[in-house]
């Protein structure tokens, strides 16, 4: 698949930390059996040792691989503002359930109502009005009670610029 040299290099590594603690672990302690009757200790330190250094290659190996994975599949032409809007418009789907369009659409029930859309904004929604040949927006917070226009201006205006800027 899409192999990266450096990850293979520190999973190698890995291995070699892996078996060379428990071989120098198997030799240690047969030494000291030898000599002195017992060290068994030694076995179990260098084994853990090695096990621990290997495991922590093989860790950072795994991670350059999967960055190498996102990087194949977002391409080499991807720019970031693309890469973070895709992120911000995968966060966003999420918010909109059924008991929030169906809140939204009771709050306007003589208005017709072309689409809701979720904005980065925790709670608030921009909702696309039709009115004959006119379209209007409003900004609409959610996580009170009910349904409500925000009266912030500030908010209003940077949902509606995002939205804009998504659109366009």
């Amino acid at each position: 698949m899409y192999r990266n040299n450096i990850a293979r290099l520190l999973f190698a590594i890995g291995t070699a930390h892996m078996i060379a603690g428990l071989i120098i672990g198997l030799i240690s302690t047969a030494m000291n059996v030898f000599y002195t009757g017992s060290g068994w200790s030694n076995f179990f330190v260098w084994t853990a040792g090695g096990f621990i250094a290997g495991m922590l290659f093989i860790g950072f190996a795994e991670n350059i691989r999967l960055l190498q994975q996102i990087n194949h599949k977002l391409g080499p032409d991807t720019n970031r503002q693309e890469v973070s809007q895709y992120i911000a418009d995968s966060n966003i789907t999420k918010n909109l359930d059924e008991a929030i369009k169906a809140s939204i659409y009771d709050h306007y029930p003589d208005e017709t109502i072309v689409a809701i859309v979720p904005s980065p904004k925790d709670d608030y929604f921009l909702v696309h009005f039709q009115d004959g040949q006119e379209d209007y927006v409003r900004v609409v917070y959610t996580g009170g009670s009910e349904v409500e226009e925000t009266n912030d201006s500030s908010i209003r205006q940077s949902v509606i610029q995002w939205y804009n800027s998504r659109n366009s």
